[in-house]
């Protein structure tokens, strides 16, 4: 591989004036394996990661700011090198969003502020890593055969395939399956300097089971290593088979969470559903759970005692449930109602109709638990049909629609709270979604019924009477939820 400020000096992209406007930190550190072009918005799913993706502006720009995140998101889930975005010809320059979208997740945002043949750079760029691999699968292929005569000869042996492999290219070598048990274990790390790492998970049968970490000194570069095991890893898996094949259903489910966590799709997570026993074209909705702060296994133990049929894993700290609906919206009250039941915290996502779609649910649970934390509702497990309108809305509505429409509807009310520092759109929220009950609506907000009533006064004066007698309730309801949904909105008001 090239680093990415290898790739920046290039000839034939150097004319662009690219600019990194984002993730400057990472640049350093970026390996480019490949330069890809492409106008497709959701093109992650089709990448493997260490790419430079390159692509017109007016497009991407064009879209909603949520979907602008979005995308970036994505693509640093996949681990793309960088993202270069072609500035010239639209007259102004990239999106704030899309600039903080990318800071944020860390990954190199570079700005191309003047039109370059995009095919021209990635037959250049493309050509110089293919030469450059050229040696590395030299020794790849030598060692690949040194480990096939192992193999042949001890076909489970996999402690000499860990000695040949860090003999052969001078480094400390560590084989260890998912739960940390060294597997094989050898040094012939040289004295020098402070030695990189390269470390990579193994697939036996499709399925992660294994890492294996190669600490390597300078003369032995990581782009190396990375072809190196790519050649290597297969005949790692084959010796595996045997060794870890109890474990391999298991294992399948943590790899299909993962999938479904970073919003991969295709045959890989229907491939995976099945392996688990999990249906691949019927609804399903998945929950995102806060762990037991006691005990990690905890938060699983209680969800298949409340769904059986549920599918959990861990993803970044969480739970997450995969929950099979064969009868739709009545299995996933019951499913809903069960998860509470069990003292459980977090949110359940929205039905989907298959498993191509769980990571939608599980990205909606995610929006559902930010924006239920300041919820209406007392739940410590928040349902997302609850907050289809605030999630909707934050993610399709234009910023200034959404302050158009609610200035419009209550602008006085979301005014007042700003400079007052009051509650009165969460109040009238409340109060709308309680179909006006009074004595509901105190009881939601733990207030005195004389004291609802106070507020419900001020709102209605600086709405200029009751909603209820002109008609009101739906447009209100509607900018109330979106008020409340929509963070940048709120942070607005506040500055």
């Amino acid at each position: 591989m090239l680093t990415l400020a290898e790739v920046l000096e290039d000839p034939t992209l150097r004319p662009a004036a690219p600019m990194v406007v984002a993730g400057v930190d990472a640049v350093e550190g970026a390996q480019v394996r490949w330069v890809h072009s492409s106008e497709v918005v959701e093109i992650a799913a089709l990448l493997s990661g260490g790419e430079l993706l390159l692509t017109g502006g007016e497009l991407l720009t064009g879209l909603r700011p949520a979907a602008q995140i979005s995308y970036v998101t994505s693509l640093a889930a996949r681990g793309v090198a960088a993202l270069a975005v072609q500035s010239a010809g639209t007259g102004h320059g990239l999106p704030g969003e899309l600039v903080a979208a990318a800071e944020q997740a860390g990954l190199p945002l570079i700005e191309l502020r003047q039109v370059v043949p995009f095919v021209e750079v990635a037959e250049a760029v493309n050509r110089r890593i293919a030469s450059s691999q050229l040696a590395a699968l030299s020794v790849a292929d030598s060692l690949s055969r040194e480990l096939e005569e192992v193999l042949a000869a001890q076909p489970t042996h996999v402690a000499r395939l860990v000695e040949t492999t860090a003999h052969r290219l001078g480094a400390r070598v560590r084989l260890a399956d998912l739960g940390g048990r060294t597997l094989g274990e050898a040094d012939a790390l040289g004295e020098g300097a402070e030695p990189a790492l390269s470390s990579t998970r193994l697939m036996v049968h499709g399925i992660e089971a294994a890492v294996l970490d190669i600490e390597h000194g300078p003369e032995l570069e990581a782009s190396m290593v990375e072809v190196v095991v790519t050649r290597i890893r297969t005949i790692f898996a084959l010796a595996l088979s045997p060794l870890l094949q109890p474990s391999l259903t298991r294992l399948a489910g943590d790899s299909l969470v993962e999938l479904i966590a970073s919003g991969g799709g295709g045959d890989r997570l229907a491939e995976l559903a099945r392996s688990v026993g999990l249906p691949t074209a019927r609804p399903l909705a998945v929950a995102l759970l806060e762990r037991s702060p006691v005990a990690e296994a905890e938060t699983e133990t209680l969800v298949a005692r409340a769904v059986p049929a549920a599918l959990t894993g861990t993803h970044d700290g969480w739970c997450v449930a995969v929950v099979p609906l064969p009868r739709a919206h009545a299995d996933r009250g019951a499913a809903l109602t069960a998860l509470r039941e069990a003292g459980l915290s977090g949110a359940l996502g929205p039905i989907v109709p298959d498993i191509q779609h769980a990571s939608r649910s599980l990205a909606e649970a995610r929006s559902t638990y930010r924006i239920g934390r300041s919820s209406k509702w007392g739940d410590t497990l928040h349902d997302a049909a609850d907050y289809l309108v605030e999630r909707m809305a934050e993610r399709w509505l234009p910023r200034s629609a959404v302050q158009e429409l609610t200035w419009e509807a209550m602008g006085e009310v979301v005014q007042y709270d700003a400079q007052h520092g009051t509650e009165l759109v969460r109040t009238l929220d409340v109060w709308l979604s309680t179909g006006c009950n009074a004595t509901a609506a105190a009881g939601l907000l733990f207030l005195e019924r004389q004291s609802l009533h106070k507020r419900l006064k001020r709102i209605f004066e600086l709405l200029g009477g009751d909603p209820r007698d002109r008609g009101m309730l739906g447009a209100l309801s509607f900018a109330a939820k979106i008020t409340r949904g929509n963070t940048r909105l709120r942070e607005d008001q506040r500055d």
